[in-house]
């Protein structure tokens, strides 16, 4: 069987993401088709749906790992800031970032937004239940998981403004969760 001409079909999750954010920032977030994505990409639709169930999941694939690894270190009973601080470590540039970056270009602000209260919540929800798992009364560990997620997802933001590879987003985190008074998490 002969090669196909023209870009070599591809399967990746990083082909796709990256045809998708091309098109995002050619013709805006909410005119771009799962369609028009798999096209530019090379691949089928039903490829796009192997790695990603949705475009928004497509922006928040590399964010939702972490905090699925964080959640399940909460499970398990790590410490609070370790499981948080662990979102940051080795996080490098991706479609979120530059997301974020280019939201009004996108035209994406508000679905960031609300994904970004999707995932601040359901982090949330995991801090909230180790913190009450510790011992913690219920209105004290609700309050403090809505700041220690906050923090994250404020650090994100605060990281990818400044520039994904040219901040820490480690060490943004870290002064975050101590700016929301963090620094007692169990």
């Amino acid at each position: 069987m002969a090669p196909h001409p023209g870009r070599p079909k591809a399967s990746s999750r990083e082909t796709i993401t990256e045809a998708a954010c091309e098109l995002f920032l050619e013709q805006g977030y909410a005119n771009t088709s799962v369609a028009d994505i798999a096209r530019r990409a090379g691949v089928g639709r039903s490829s796009f749906f192997n790695y990603f169930e949705s475009k928004s999941a497509l922006l928040w694939g590399g964010f939702d790992e972490r905090v699925d690894a964080a959640t399940g270190a909460l499970a398990d009973g790590r410490p609070v800031g370790e499981a948080l601080t662990g979102i940051a470590t080795g996080f490098a540039p991706d479609s979120l970032a530059l997301a974020i970056t280019h939201a009004e270009t996108m035209g994406i602000a508000e679905e960031l937004e609300r994904e970004r209260a999707l995932r601040q919540a359901r982090l949330a929800r995991a801090v909230a239940e180790r913190e009450r798992t510790a011992g913690v009364d219920r209105l004290s560990a609700d309050v403090r998981a809505a700041a220690a997620a906050g923090a994250v997802l404020a650090a994100v933001w605060a990281w990818a403004d400044g520039g994904p590879g040219r901040t820490d987003l480690a060490a943004l985190l870290a002064r975050a969760l101590h700016a929301a008074g963090q620094d007692a998490l169990t």
